[in-house]
């Protein structure tokens, strides 16, 4: 079995329950045992190795909780539309060369929650993997400093979008932090017309995540805390 098709199976802690899967996507067998060799020692993370080709059935198999990508720009915009079809996608820590370059909106919405340098330490990757688990986003310094203007520019230049009536209500939801079930089930609807919402509440708000769109809509007075 090649390095790109190892996996190492998670021991179980002492609650007697395996910890969350990390799926390491890389370009190269030589770079996949670099990143799994920094993770391996850590028994927080079951970590396992894909080659991009394979990455469809390894996520079939594992459902991780992360997925580490470390590919070249090419590789990781398949890998990223891959991601994008899945109904559930995991959380994404993506290592670049430059992260202020892949820190971009058509990035963000695949899942990506981390951006780091494609020669981050074993501490950093480390952390940025357990924020993408909790749901937050953590960023080379270099990505957060430049973009962050930018997008406060831009939001401040344009208008407050406008939503629906029932994307307004979905809005207000996920600010109580709801699963889409739970909102389907109080709207009396489906659960996929709960994601159409959600993708549409997305996309108006030019949001990476639901935190996101939370943040901007209170701070626009859309909805209130």
């Amino acid at each position: 079995m090649s390095v790109a098709e190892r996996r190492r199976l998670p021991t179980r802690d002492d609650r007697g329950e395996r910890p969350s899967a990390v799926l390491v996507v890389a370009g190269s067998e030589l770079i996949a045992a670099r990143i799994e060799a920094m993770l391996r020692a850590r028994a927080d993370f079951g970590v396992a190795v894909s080659s991009p080709s394979q990455l469809s059935r390894r996520l079939d198999e594992l459902s991780p909780a992360v997925v580490v990508l470390a590919l070249g720009t090419d590789a990781t915009a398949r890998a990223l539309e891959t991601l994008r079809a899945l109904q559930s996608v995991p959380a994404v820590v993506l290592l670049a060369a430059d992260p202020v370059a892949a820190w971009k909106s058509e990035v963000r919405r695949p899942g990506v929650r981390a951006v780091l340098r494609d020669d981050a330490t074993a501490e950093e990757l480390a952390a940025a993997i357990a924020a993408a688990k909790a749901g937050l986003v953590a960023l080379h310094p270099d990505a957060l400093e430049s973009s962050a203007p930018a997008r406060a520019a831009e939001r401040r230049d344009r208008a407050a979008p406008s939503l629906t009536p029932r994307e307004l209500e979905v809005l207000e939801m996920l600010a109580e932090g709801l699963s889409n079930r739970i909102i389907a089930a109080r709207l009396g609807i489906s659960s996929q017309t709960v994601k159409f919402h959600v993708a549409s509440i997305l996309a108006k708000l030019d949001a990476g995540s639901r935190t996101e769109a939370v943040t901007f809509g209170v701070r626009q007075g859309l909805i209130a805390l």
